[in-house]
Formats: structure tokens, sequence, C-alpha cells
């Protein structure tokens, strides 16, 4: 039986997505390498955009930025993709922030936009709540 293409990418951007949270989770550079392209932007809550060239910028600036919140984890709640073209998708998740004795700092939901470039699926932008 063959795959429904728009199956494959679906299954492409939530692959991408629990990579990142994983990537996140382990402080792992590599890991966000391989799932989120760069240079990488996101629209913060205030409205105004931020960019990171590299990987290490990236998870740099996003654990000063959550350090007040006592952030430990990031669990994934749900994952919803649009097919928008055979490179793009439109990715809405919720997710679930953690303290390290499993308390919740909030629920939060954001819209990625992942694109195939060079071969390889990654997130390419983000706008969010948290």
């Amino acid at each position: 039986m063959k795959i429904n293409h728009n199956n494959e990418i679906k299954e492409k951007a939530k692959n991408v997505v629990e990579g990142y949270i994983a990537a996140l989770n382990g402080r792992s550079v590599p890991s966000l390498e391989i799932h989120l392209h760069f240079p990488h932007t996101r629209i913060m809550l205030n409205g105004e955009p931020r960019s990171w060239d590299t990987a290490r910028e990236y998870l740099d600036d996003f654990q000063n930025r959550l350090k007040e919140d006592g952030w430990h984890s990031t669990e994934l709640l749900n994952v919803d993709t649009e097919i928008i073209s055979k490179k793009k998708c439109h990715t809405r998740i919720s997710f679930k922030r953690l303290r390290r004795d499993g308390t919740s700092i909030n629920i939060y939901q954001s819209l990625y936009v992942i694109t195939e470039k060079n071969k390889s699926w990654g997130i390419l932008f983000g706008s969010g709540t948290g």
C-alpha cells in the first residue's frame, strides 16, 4: 500500500516537533541543529521578532529567558499540521513547561513553519505564547 504524500509530510512534521522538544529537554545543540533551520526566527510574545544564527545561540537564549520560571522540561500535548506545499507545512502545537519537581509553569501554544531545506525537514520560523 502506497502512503499518501500528505501523510508523509504530516509524519515528518510531527517527528521534527518531537525531536525539537527532545533536543530542548536534553539541552542538545547537535539535535537542535537537526530539528531547526538556521537562521531561525521567532515572533516573541510581545510581537517582536528574534533571530538566531546557530543552535548554540538559540539554546543559550532559550535557557536564559526561562531561568526565572525554573524551567526544567517541556511536555508536548498536541500536534496539528496543515500541509501548505510539498516543502512547507504549518504546525500548531500545545505544550506544557515543567519545573524540576514536575509542577507546571503553564500551558502554551505555538505555530511552527516547518520546511524542507537541503533534503531535511526542520522548523524555520515560529510564533507562540511562550
